[in-house]
């Protein structure tokens, strides 16, 4: 592993501190791994002798990050935050902020985040994406995953959780939508987890299954020299 988180702010995430409600989360969240089958086919292979190395940026606890590494796909989980990392897992850990990437330019095959960093709305976006170009050679892949909208899930919240394809677009990435679920095992532990997010709407659920659309946003990287944009 590395050594502490570098290259500007990190967005503050509750699984560092509550284990037990992230672990609802990423065992109930996309149950039958549409969203990892997906990324599955996005991402790069290589061969035995070279397998694609591939950054998951934001890794936490190394989930997705185990379960899309191959024998002919390495994939390095980045992650700032000490709390999240589960060295139990048999990854290539790196301690880091996606602003300051700390590997060469050109370094990677592809690189992908998974609902982490990428928040335009919170200013999040434009430096992790240059770091990206530079990290990733020409050619290479870049996936973002994050909320699509106009599903069972975001309508228990007040506000509009759903990412800004037009922010995507206009930075060179194409959209897909994902069609997957949360499904919960007790609506105690679906209590829990949306009560969390959405207050009292999600705690009054009565249903073990709620829709959710993701996106995925793809593009390819223009390399090292290039700005983001």
């Amino acid at each position: 592993m590395a050594g502490p988180a570098r290259g500007g702010a990190v967005i503050p995430f509750y699984g560092a501190d509550d284990r037990a409600r992230f672990a609802i989360e990423r065992r109930c969240m996309d149950r039958d791994g549409a969203v990892l089958r997906r990324l599955d086919d996005l991402l790069p292979r290589g061969d035995r002798d070279r397998p694609a190395l591939v950054l998951d940026t934001g890794a936490g606890d190394g989930y997705t990050a185990d379960r899309l590494t191959r024998p002919d796909r390495r994939v390095v989980a980045l992650e700032p935050a000490a709390g999240m990392l589960e060295r139990g897992r048999a990854l290539p850990w790196v301690r880091g902020a996606a602003q300051g990437l700390p590997f060469r330019g050109g370094a990677l095959d592809a690189a992908y985040a998974t609902w982490a960093y990428f928040f335009p709305e919170l200013g999040h976006g434009d430096a992790g994406l240059a770091e990206w170009h530079r990290v990733v050679r020409p050619g290479g892949t870049l996936v973002f995953v994050d909320n699509a909208g106009d599903d069972a899930f975001s309508a228990l919240g007040d506000q509009a959780i759903a990412s800004d394809p037009a922010w995507w677009a206009a930075r060179g990435f194409v959209a897909d939508i994902v069609a997957t679920s949360f499904r919960f095992d007790t609506l105690d532990e679906a209590r829990a987890l949306l009560g969390f997010y959405f207050g009292d709407r999600g705690r009054g659920v009565s249903e073990l299954e709620i829709g959710y659309r993701v996106a995925v946003y793809t593009a390819r990287s223009r390399g090292p020299s290039t700005s983001a944009h």
